[in-house]
This record gives structure tokens, sequence and C-alpha cells, in this order.
């Protein structure tokens, strides 16, 4: 007899569609926790990967279109609770996970793979405060990558609008769930690979969430994008409680969005007022060394003679040396009259005749050389008086007007520099023989 006569018959593929049945039947939609490992990213979208805990170990697909609704990036070692279907593949007779839904197993899993995450990049050089670059002190243009609504983007708008205002192109990007990291590295691919380079700083922003929420912020790509970025990145990721990757990364970090638009421009209104008191010092500067200068130039315009005066002087004192020479020959005149009517009363006339013309001789002689006499000390005079004329006629600024040269004066006060006069504004050129007015074009 055969015993095998009652037992249900199956071919291989009725039996594993039965345990199929029988398994999706029992376990429509679960969750399950574990540990991710084994992924592989499939090219044709499908993620493949197994679950594990410190026994047992599942096979887990994602398919192509749940992929982009993931709000976590799928990598290893990170624990997750994934909600999805149990099915079974029928090819190789082994059950599997089909994933609809992928959250983290706990902060307590994120912060773990986040500190493991931030040793592996400092390590390797991406948080190095030595490499971070200026932020522009006053940017022209300022590239924003967050949301193209919500508050996040008005509140920038509105901040740097009253502190600064700046042209702000946005990058309308997700700053949560799945596409978020990808989007950011577009938005900054897209600024620094624009051919004329207009952008001068690149703010990230996004308003404060949980550590699930920010977790895109802290993706391997995303933080070596922010690092090889050539224009200077301001990270302003949550609220000044929260602290991301992409803030150790960037070249500045902001507590908050608003912060940033503060930190990305300066207060006109604290530059107006620093402006004022500067050109206050300037003005009470320029004016101290204006009264300087002048006070210097009267000084050594009162050491430069009156030519004219000077002149007059002199001939005054040759008037008065030829005046003191006719009275010295005038005395001297009267003493030899005198001798000679002595002289005629004590000889006879003819010792007197000859006595007389022996004084007439040398009379005359010392006559000839007080005559000399005179004639050279004048002669000296006059030479010594060309000299100091000549001398005074250097010194004037009219031989210097004579070569060509012209002396300009604003409101009376001369010129040294062309910055000292404003446009359209009139001014006096004087040359040697004449004056003109001109103005300033």
């Amino acid at each position: 007899m055969n015993n095998l006569s009652n037992i249900a018959k199956f071919t291989v593929t009725q039996l594993n569609n039965s345990i199929k049945n029988l398994i999706e039947n029992n376990y429509p939609v679960i969750s399950v926790a574990g540990e991710i490992s084994q992924v592989k990213k499939h090219s044709s979208g499908h993620i493949y990967f197994s679950m594990k805990d410190e026994e047992s170990l599942i096979s887990v697909i994602c398919w192509k279109s749940v992929v982009p609704k993931l709000k976590i990036n799928v990598e290893e070692g990170i624990k997750v609770v994934i909600k999805g279907k149990v099915t079974t593949y029928s090819i190789q007779s082994k059950y599997q996970l089909i994933v609809q839904q992928m959250e983290y197993e706990g902060e307590g899993s994120l912060l773990k793979v986040l500190e493991e995450r931030k040793k592996k990049l400092a390590s390797e050089g991406f948080f190095d405060t030595s490499r971070k670059k200026n932020i522009p002190l006053y940017p022209e243009n300022i590239g924003v990558i967050t949301s193209d609504s919500g508050v996040v983007i008005k509140d920038i708008k509105h901040r740097i609008s009253d502190r600064f205002p700046t042209n702000i192109i946005i990058f309308p990007a997700n700053v949560q769930g799945e596409k978020s990291a990808r989007d950011i590295i577009n938005g900054i691919n897209y600024f620094n690979k624009s051919k004329k380079k207009i952008i001068d700083l690149i703010i990230i922003a996004r308003g404060g969430g949980s550590l699930e929420d920010l977790m895109p912020f802290n993706e391997e790509e995303l933080v070596k994008r922010i690092y090889e970025s050539e224009i200077p990145i301001i990270s302003a990721v949550g609220h000044e409680t929260d602290f991301t990757l992409c803030d150790l990364a960037s070249d500045l970090r902001a507590p908050t969005p608003t912060a940033a638009a503060e930190m990305a421009v300066p207060d006109r209104k604290e530059i107006i007022v620093r402006l004022n008191d500067w050109e206050n010092i300037l003005k009470k500067n320029f004016v101290y060394y204006f009264e300087q200068k002048k006070i210097n130039l009267e000084f050594a315009k009162s050491k430069i003679p009156d030519l004219e005066e000077t002149i007059n002087e002199k001939y005054q004192n040759i008037d008065h040396l030829y005046l003191k020479l006719n009275h010295s020959l005038g005395s001297k005149l009267k003493n030899s009259k005198i001798v000679f009517f002595e002289l005629l009363e004590r000889f006879s006339p003819y010792k007197l005749h000859d006595f007389i013309k022996f004084l007439s001789i040398k009379l005359s002689s010392e006559f000839d050389k007080i005559r000399n006499i005179i004639d050279r000390k004048v002669g000296l005079r006059k030479e010594r008086l060309f000299s100091i004329n000549r001398e005074l006629s250097i010194l004037s600024y009219k031989q210097t007007l004579n070569r060509g040269f012209a002396v300009i004066r604003k409101n009376k006060s001369i010129v040294c520099s062309d910055s000292e006069i404003k446009k359209d504004q009139e001014i006096e050129i004087e040359f040697l023989k004449d004056k003109t007015l001109a103005k300033k074009i």
C-alpha cells in the first residue's frame, strides 16, 4: 500500500505560491526594527539590502517608486523601523520584506550615526577652520538655497532689505525629506558653475525641526560639496540649539535664518553713523591742517622782504654816503683855505706863490683821490644793490610766472591739488601780466 496516496501533491510553483499567499495573508502590513546592512543600489533604481539584529537577518527590497518618498538615505549601519509587507521570492525560495515607509529607530540611533560620520569627516579635514573662506563685507549678490515658500525666505528677504538692500537670487529646494540633500547640492553647483560668477555669498537655510528632519543636512555628500564650494557659504539650519554637519563644513554658521541675513550684510544705519563720524574727524583734521598751513604761509610771507622798500632803503644809504662825502670834502676844502691864508700872511709873495702852487697841485691830487674813492665806493654800493635786487627778483613768484607758470586760487586761497576743486567750481588763474577766471569741468 502506498503511504503517500493521501498526502496533498504540489508542483514546486504551486507550493511556492501557496506559501506566498499564506505569508502575505497573515502578515499584511507590519513594522520591523533592525540595522541596515549589505546595501546594493541597483541601476534600475531599486535598493536591495538586509536588516539584522543580534541573532537574525532578513532580506529587504525598496522599489524605485518608493525611494523618493523615503525621509532618510539608505546606508550601512543605521538602525531603522521599516513599515512594509512580507512576501516571498519563489525563484529563490526565500521570504523578504517590501518597504513602504522607513524612519530612524529613535534619536539614540541617529546620534550614534551622526557622531561616527562627524569623526570620519573631521579626520578627512572637511571641518578644518584654516580652510574656511572669508565672508565678503559688502556682498552685491546673495544666493539663497531654501524653500521658495514659507517664513524662512520671507524673514531673510525682510532682514536683508531692512539692513542693507542687496540682490537676492533664490534656488528653490526641498529642505526636508529624501530629495532635500540632492536639491541643496544642485543649488550649490548652480551658483558655482555660473559663467558670470555673480554670486558673492550663498546662504543655506531652513527652519527648526527634529533630529530626523535635519538628517539630510548631515549627509556626507552635502558636507563635501559645501567644503568644495568656491563661493563662501553661511549655514542657517534650524534653531540656535540645532547643530548639523552642514554647519561644521560651512564657512560660517548662523543660529537661525534671520541671524544668517544679519551676518551676510552690514547694518547700513551703523555704516552711515560711522561715515558721519569719519567725515567729522576728516573735517576737523582738514581745518586744523589748513589753519596750520595758513599760519606757516603767513609766517613765511612775513620773512620775504619788500623789494621796493629794500631798494629805496639802499638808495637812501647811497644818498646819505654822498652827503657825508661832500660834507667831508667841504670840510677839507675849508681847512685848506684857512691854512692857505695863514701861509699867505707868513710868507713873501714869491714863496706864497710857490707854496700856493704847491698846495694847489697837492689839493688837486687830493681832490682826485677823493673823487676816485667816491666813485669806487659808489660803484661797490651799486654792484651790491644790483646783486641784492637780483636776489629779491629771484625770490619773487613773478619770476616763476615769467617762465610760463600760473597761480591758481580758489576763494583767494592757493590751490595745490586737483582734489581741492569740485566740479563746476570757479577758480582764478593768475599769469604774469593778467588774470582770468575758469571753471572745472
